[in-house]
């Protein structure tokens, strides 16, 4: 199996572990190997219950922490970035953000209207971060049936496969920056499941590159 560098959360880990906003216990997450965590911060206009603690307390915990936003198609893009900019400040030496892409709309019209609004919230926070180029977090197939966008090749990839084979990459991209290999995965300090992430790269390599 790949080795497992970092983890993803949301508000489903806080809450499996009691609801909490400490149910993550984020020092023994550290010492369990993990050396980064990437945290939901939003999802359409509504804060992740628990981003701000489960932010904080990571960072103390000395873990590189970056935040994503999980897009949806029942508001515009600029609105959807701005829930995601309110919630969160990221600062220097945070990862650059994320934008999950994991939605397939029905009609072909309903799948334009939900890139557009991809490449919107791209727009707007890479204005609020110096123009970096924020992770693209898909499926090769979910991006297939987008239409295989354009637009976001300059974007890093985080790419979701559940299984021990490297994933197909995605029409766009070249190369997969994180790749999501597990959606089951068991870390000390976090109760049930957890996505786990591998690195394409040496850690220290990751943090140079991706770091805002």
């Amino acid at each position: 199996m790949p080795t497992r560098e970092g983890i993803d959360v949301s508000h489903f880990q806080n809450e499996a572990g009691g609801g909490g906003a400490s149910a993550i216990k984020w020092a023994r997450v550290r010492n369990a190997g993990v050396k980064f965590a990437i945290i939901k911060i939003s999802e359409k206009t509504s804060k992740d219950a628990f981003a701000v603690r489960n932010i904080a307390d990571a960072k103390a915990a000395g873990l590189l922490v970056g935040g994503y936003h999980f897009l949806r198609n029942t508001a515009s893009g600029a609105d959807q970035a701005q829930a995601f900019l309110n919630t969160v400040s990221f600062r220097s030496g945070d990862l650059i953000p994320s934008l999950d892409i994991e939605v397939i709309p029905e009609s072909p019209a309903a799948r334009a209207a939900y890139v557009q609004k991809a490449k919107d919230w791209v727009a707007a926070v890479r204005s609020a971060h110096n123009g970096r180029w924020p992770f693209i977090y898909t499926r090769a197939n979910i991006w297939q049936a987008l239409g295989n966008p354009t637009g976001f090749g300059n974007c890093p990839l985080w790419l979701a496969r559940y299984s021990s084979s490297p994933p197909p990459i995605p029409s766009g991209f070249t190369s997969y920056a994180i790749w999501q290999f597990s959606q089951s995965g068991s870390v000390d300090g976090v109760t049930g499941k957890v996505d786990e992430n591998h690195l394409a790269m040496s850690f220290a390599d990751f943090r140079s590159r991706y770091s805002l």
